[in-house]
């Protein structure tokens, strides 16, 4: 009889120790799996991240080429045939000189803008010219427009951003600043630069008529957004109907 027990209570406890085993087993396989669901779910993540970085890379490529090419027919012919219309209205004889010289300072401003604007479009140009030389030229523009009062604030020295960062950097303020033109109705305009530590803060700001972000799903938006993260930035948009609009941007350098 007590052997007969002894065998039972040994059969138990095996019993318990390969249940026990079992279990082990169990749990380290599911850990070895769910470890390797992790990987391939961070695999994906990151082709997926990488397929979104080469697609707007591609994109932006497509469209700095655009830009250029469209800089250089500016430059190469319409500024030519406005030069040359302009040198031959100065030859023609008239007694309305007033209007002449009225139509040749309109000649002398649209040669201007198209020289700014394949400036601005031209990658090459901000490329040796740096991102915030571009961007001041843009808001001086805007000031002496007549429609703006620009308020500028950017220190001394700048830590310097690899050309093509600075150029994703400067049409992301371009593009800032087309949206106050054609949708602000603002009339004053903000732009400063402050560094905190490693990060340079970037600050673009109007008194228009602001927007409801919640509602905001346009193209505009998303190209902002796109850019930032091409060159890993913090993009914040700040507005309300009646409040104006805020852009902040911070990147690491």
């Amino acid at each position: 009889m007590p052997e007969e027990s002894s065998d039972i209570v040994i059969s138990v406890l095996a019993v318990c120790f390969f249940t026990l085993m079992l279990m082990v087993v169990i749990i380290m396989l599911f850990r070895i799996y769910m470890k390797r669901k992790s990987k391939l779910l961070l695999e994906k993540k990151m082709m997926e991240v990488q397929f979104e970085q080469t697609l707007l890379q591609s994109q932006l490529e497509i469209q700095e080429q655009t830009f250029k090419h469209i800089s250089g027919e500016l430059h190469d012919n319409v500024n030519q045939v406005l030069s040359l219309v302009r040198i031959n209205l100065n030859t023609i004889n008239t007694e309305d000189q007033p209007k002449l010289e009225r139509m040749d300072d309109l000649l002398g401003k649209a040669i201007t803008d198209l020289r700014n604007l394949s400036h601005s479009l031209d990658t090459d140009h901000i490329r040796s010219k740096g991102w915030y030389e571009p961007v001041l030229k843009s808001l001086r523009d805007l000031e002496t427009s007549g429609k703006y009062k620009v308020k500028t604030s950017i220190p001394d020295e700048l830590p310097r951003i690899e050309s093509e960062k600075g150029i994703i950097l400067f049409r992301i303020v371009q593009e800032s600043i087309n949206n106050i033109i054609r949708h602000s109705g603002a009339s004053e305009v903000e732009f400063d630069v402050r560094m905190i530590r490693q990060d340079m803060i970037i600050r673009l700001a109007d008194n228009g008529k602001g927007f409801n972000i919640s509602n905001a799903q346009g193209v505009g938006l998303q190209n902002l957004r796109n850019r930032a993260k091409m060159i890993d930035a913090k993009l914040k948009i700040e507005s309300a109907p009646g409040s104006g609009t805020q852009i902040i941007l911070t990147i690491k350098t």
